[in-house]
């Protein structure tokens, strides 16, 4: 009986347990000439009162508000840009009326003709420029499922909680924005952008890894409105060999080092593409014929645009190509690809686990040991009754996943084969492939078809992740050292919250201590609070504002000097050093530097506006060393600039508005009067209580209140 119904859910799996969400790449005018996007990184969103209200597609107690607050950071931190969110609009339908528009009310329903399609995002720009002037967003409030076992279309809903059945709210809208923001489909098959969402219980699973973004999103959005310093970029041609370009290939990234996808594109017609963002180092290219999971004609939004009338038949097939490229900060790699014009034998379709198969990603945690399934044609045949894998090895590209004892099977009609993956509990996140080879020697790929979610080396245990300790930690390296947690430190530091045992009050001491030591912590000092000096440095406060710098700001450029730094590690100093080099040099020539210091000031002025920036922190000793080495040309703009940025009485007088401003950075992933703030009057709070306590954050229980608040913990979960 229990075959019988596991041939039933594959079946209606296959039918459409996965729907399209619609439009990745890059979104062009209906020409193909004119890339969309927003001329300005500060975008006004209002928020519809319908997501206050009760509605029936919205399941009881949903935090509709909190989803639609939390998928718009997911995009702003990527993006750079800032949404200035309006709540509480009266507006209830999209439409173009100047009003960049998030709904859910249910008088949208004429905004769908197809019930399996939860969310609709409509653009309205300047098809000569390519400016987007308004977008708006909506959900299907008629939205329905296919019923796995029956196959049948039935009536469903949106949850913010998992509720089997349900759509995920947060997803669709994390989704919608990406095209709000201009982005096309990806056929990665675990990114935010693919064309298809999963209902909660895919693989007997919340359908929730998708509220995030992956390497592949974040890459595309950052080509948009925010390249990277200290990045490099592979691009090339697609062509047949010996022959033309070409339309509708299916190109991307993996890092050689751990397999992970970090970027990919299609090909237009002149078979041209660029993969941008990618960090020094070894990468592996592959190109493929697009020809499900996710199908060539759903990568475009529209009938018009750069990939108007792709599909399967617009496209000669080919075999994969596999080539390597060694990429180098901000430099471009040229690297032109030939595919042999070859109709693939392998082809997989579906992937999937716990007896069920689909086209989205399989989530996958660190330190876990399953089966996956990948389904398709012409992996199995039926000699006589023995089943036989027509597939020699399955793979991942990556030393973190190892994949092995290959099964296969007969589901009805469906080849599949089942395989045993091991996960290393130091797997990084992110989406890693699946690679099959045949016997024969031919490669076929699932792109992206595994995804890791969860922070390197955690696993999710409470009903709001962050309340788990390695979640807990794991965040922290994220949210103030930009990067992921090396194993020593997520052990040691795990380990002083896990060491109270069932002690409640042990419990959150430790967690307000281990969470300020990253604030604390040299790496931090070095790269985070660097940056702010920098800024105090060179400009003083903003105008009208007590702190120097935006997180829009401070996000990439700590990334920057951060990046590839891990301090304790073998050549972090070395790294730690050419980093500051590169990142003060590039920083005295920016255009904002250049019109406030004039190459024609003296040194005396040079030195003492920065000194009067930074609030006289100079001794006057240590002023007339700068100006001389500035006259005599033994100093720099730059180590002068570092000079004051780095002075200890600098470091001192600024220490505690900078912890104060990094709470809100930190935490809450925005500026002070960011909403729901309106002003600084949070800031100026923390900042009087922490200066009256001495600088203890823990007498003045700063530390405590951002780590337990409700803004922070619904960035994870409930709160």
């Amino acid at each position: 009986m229990r075959l019988t119904a596991t041939i039933l859910l594959l079946t209606a799996l296959i039918l459409g347990q996965v729907v399209p969400a619609r439009a990745y790449t890059f979104q062009f005018n209906s020409t193909g000439s004119v890339q969309v996007k927003w001329p300005t990184r500060i975008i006004i969103i209002a928020l519809s009162n319908s997501l206050t209200a009760p509605q029936s597609h919205i399941k009881a107690g949903s935090d509709a508000i909190g989803a639609a607050r939390r998928a718009l950071a997911h995009w702003a931190d990527a993006a750079n840009i800032q949404f200035v969110v309006q709540p509480d609009s009266a507006a209830q339908t999209i439409g173009q009326d100047g009003v960049s528009l998030i709904t859910v009310a249910t008088a949208n329903a004429t905004q769908f003709s197809n019930p399996l399609r939860p969310g609709r995002s409509r653009i309205f720009f300047d098809p000569n420029t390519g400016a987007i002037t308004e977008a708006d967003l909506a959900i299907n409030p008629n939205v329905a499922r296919i019923d796995p076992f029956t196959g049948a279309t039935v009536a469903s809903f949106f949850s913010t909680d998992g509720t089997p059945g349900s759509y995920d709210l947060e997803s669709t809208f994390t989704h919608e924005i990406g095209h709000m923001l201009g982005l096309e489909h990806s056929a990665v098959l675990s990114a935010t952008m693919q064309p298809r969402q999963g209902v909660n219980g895919t693989y007997n699973l919340p359908a929730q890894t998708t509220r995030t973004l992956s390497d592949d999103d974040r890459a595309g959005i950052a080509a948009l409105y925010n390249p990277q310093r200290g990045t490099g970029a592979i691009q090339g041609t697609v062509n047949y060999t010996g022959g033309p370009a070409v339309f509708g290939a299916h190109v991307w990234a993996e890092e050689l080092t751990t397999g992970r996808v970090l970027a990919g594109n299609i090909t237009p017609r002149t078979g041209a593409y660029r993969i941008e963002n990618l960090p020094p180092g070894q990468y592996r290219v592959v190109a493929e014929y697009l020809n499900e999971p996710v199908s060539p004609s759903e990568i475009a939004s529209s009938g018009n645009g750069l990939y108007t009338g792709l599909s399967t038949t617009s496209t000669a097939p080919f075999l994969v190509s596999e080539t390597q490229a060694t990429v180098a900060a901000d430099a471009t790699v040229t690297l032109p690809v030939s595919v042999n014009g070859s109709t693939p034998f392998l082809n997989p379709t579906f992937v999937g686990r716990n007896g069920q198969l689909s086209t989205i990603g399989v989530p996958l945690v660190p330190g876990e040991r399953t089966s996956i399934l990948v389904g398709g044609d012409n992996l199995v045949s039926n000699n006589g009754g023995v089943l036989v894998s027509l597939v020699s090895s399955v793979s991942t590209n990556s030393p973190f996943i190892v994949v092995n004892s290959i099964q296969p099977q007969i589901f009805g009609t469906l080849q599949v084969l089942s395989v045993d993956v091991s996960v290393a509990g130091t797997a990084p996140p992110g989406d890693y492939s699946v690679r099959l080879a045949s016997t024969t020697g031919e490669v076929a790929y699932v792109s992206g078809g595994l995804t890791i979610d969860l922070p390197n080396g955690t696993t999710a245990t409470s009903a709001n992740p962050i309340d788990a300790p390695q979640f807990f930690v794991a965040q922290h390296y994220r949210d103030f050292l930009n990067r992921e947690p090396d194993a020593a430190g997520l052990s040691f530091w795990t380990n002083q919250l896990t060491e109270c045992g069932g002690d409640a009050q042990c419990r959150d001491i430790r967690r307000v201590n281990v969470s300020a030591a990253f604030f604390l912590s040299i790496e931090f000092q070095q790269t985070g609070y660097l940056v702010y000096r920098i800024h105090k440095a060179a400009f003083g406060n903003l105008p009208g504002k007590p702190v120097p710098v935006t997180f829009q700001e401070f996000l990439p450029e700590t990334r920057q000097i951060g990046r590839g730094v891990v301090v304790g590690a073998p050549g972090s100093e070395q790294q730690l050093e050419a980093n500051k080099q590169a990142f003060f040099n590039d920083f005295v020539n920016r255009a904002d530097f250049m019109a406030r210091y004039p190459t024609m000031l003296s040194p005396e002025q040079f030195v003492d506006t920065l000194n009067a920036n930074a609030g006289g922190a100079l001794s006057q000793a240590e002023r007339d060393t700068l100006v001389n080495g500035l006259r005599n040309n033994t100093l720099t703009r730059a180590q002068v600039l570092r000079a004051v940025s780095e002075d200890p009485d600098l470091s001192q007088r600024e220490f505690n508005p900078a912890f104060v401003l990094m709470e809100y950075f930190g935490y809450l992933r925005r500026n002070p009067d960011d909403a729901p703030d309106a002003d600084f009057s949070g800031y100026f709070f923390w900042l009087n209580k922490l200066n009256s306590f001495g600088g203890n954050f823990i007498n003045a229980e700063m530390v405590r209140a951002f780590i337990t608040s409700g803004e922070y913990r619904a960035r994870f979960g409930p709160a």
